[in-house]
């Protein structure tokens, strides 16, 4: 691979384009996709935009209060996918399970039960058996001030009839509840479902000589309604875009299709959506290179591998070759590269560490040209060597145990 002709400033100088938030459904979405799209253009090719809708919910009210032995309102966000609780809300005993242990959950029939950690379709499970009136999730951190004091925003997932409704409270309003021996509290939360719209933009670069096997390059464009998700995921998505431009000018042997996925903070629903619009032609697909969270500067890289062991092997020696130094986890990541592998088809996800993820710091003034062009140029080689080798270097078969664990994650989301 030509290195000199991958530009950190040019994937920095492209993000600067999509400094504002981005929520899945969200006009401004839209405006993110269609300027990926015109850059496409630019390129000389010829993009497509795929639609897709998605069901997700709208808060309309969502309060907790004390209500002995004293009387206080504390600020919430309520859990998305929860349901709504009856008109004026529901007033029981409170009771803090800190992780929810069973011998916690055991005092808590009939309470408002408060835990430390975001509630999943398993936590849930365990809370509504145990027999609680409601929920709360404690988020944050105890040096946060201003806005940070917001609590976080939290969908509840794969509970398709949620009997309890839940919240999210700050973690300093928690320390105070806990301090000062709240034994009752009333939870009011309402919400209702909404259908919204949301798309992929794709475009592929056509394979000279083994056109019909098919390499992806991915990442999300979406944003959390937080902050503008610059290193999750702009970074991402301009790393994929300057190897689009590279590999227009230097044809592959095989095809390559590059993909910048919509409504991923919802639950993977853009390359969910993917799989299915394209189910037909999986079977041409040999692998799918991801990219989540990165560009800041300071932080280790490491390859999330959803394949076999053997694989990790052959990448760890592409990235040597390119000098890149970077870890591999493998096993399954949270990204939509588990989109891929759960349907049988070998993924990673190329991540670094970084700082801000989900929150209002998350911005373009922690990105880095070094780092941005550093991950282009390691995934720029990877992606040029599966793409020119004379036999594709490995099988499209996901280890059993990795099935199980993807078959789990989905089953939770």
């Amino acid at each position: 691979m030509d290195f000199t002709q991958i530009s950190g400033k040019r994937q920095l100088a492209f993000m600067q384009d999509f400094d504002y938030i981005r929520e899945a459904g969200t006009e401004a979405e839209q405006r993110a996709a269609e300027r990926i799209a015109e850059e496409i253009r630019s390129l000389g090719l010829t993009p497509e935009t795929e639609e897709f809708t998605f069901d997700t919910y709208e808060i309309t009210e969502a309060g907790f209060a004390v209500t002995s032995p004293y009387q206080k309102e504390y600020t919430v966000t309520g859990y998305l996918g929860s349901g709504s609780t009856p008109e004026g809300g529901v007033e029981a005993p409170f009771l803090y399970a800190e992780n929810g242990d069973d011998i916690s959950l055991s005092y808590a029939s009939g309470k408002i039960v408060m835990v430390n950690a975001p509630v999943r379709a398993d936590m849930y499970e365990k809370l509504e058996k145990a027999g609680a009136a409601g929920f709360l999730s404690i988020c944050g951190s105890p040096i946060d001030s201003g806005e940070d004091l917001k609590p976080a925003l939290c969908t509840l997932r794969k509970v398709e009839q949620p009997a309890i409704q839940g919240a999210c409270i700050h973690c300093t309003d928690a320390v105070r509840i806990v301090e000062e021996g709240a034994s009752r509290a009333r939870l009011t939360l309402s919400q209702r479902k909404v259908t919204r719209t949301s798309r992929n933009v794709r475009v592929r670069i056509q394979g000279t000589d083994r056109a019909e096997e098919i390499l992806t390059l991915t990442a999300h464009f979406d944003s959390v309604p937080a902050g503008p998700g610059a290193y999750d995921n702009m970074a991402g998505a301009a790393i994929i875009m300057e190897l689009c431009r590279y590999f227009a000018a230097n044809r592959p042997r095989r095809t390559l299709e590059f993909i910048w996925f919509g409504a991923e903070e919802k639950g993977l629903k853009g390359s969910l959506a993917y799989v299915e619009a394209h189910r037909e032609e999986l079977k041409r697909h040999r692998f799918n290179m991801n990219v989540d969270l990165a560009g800041q500067l300071v932080g280790g890289t490491v390859i999330g591998l959803t394949g076999d062991a053997s694989i990790c092997s052959m990448l760890s020696w592409l990235a040597h070759e390119a000098g890149m130094g970077t870890g591999f986890v493998n096993g399954i990541w949270g990204s939509d590269s588990n989109t891929f592998a759960w349907n049988g088809i070998p993924a990673m996800t190329l991540n670094r560490d970084g700082f801000g993820m989900h929150t209002r710091h998350d911005t373009l003034a922690l990105i880095s040209p070094w780092s941005l062009e550093r991950s282009a140029r390691l995934l720029g080689y990877i992606a040029e060597h599966l793409s020119e080798t004379e036999v594709f270097p490995f099988v499209q078969e996901i280890p059993e145990d990795m099935k199980k664990k993807l078959d789990e994650y989905f089953g939770q989301m």
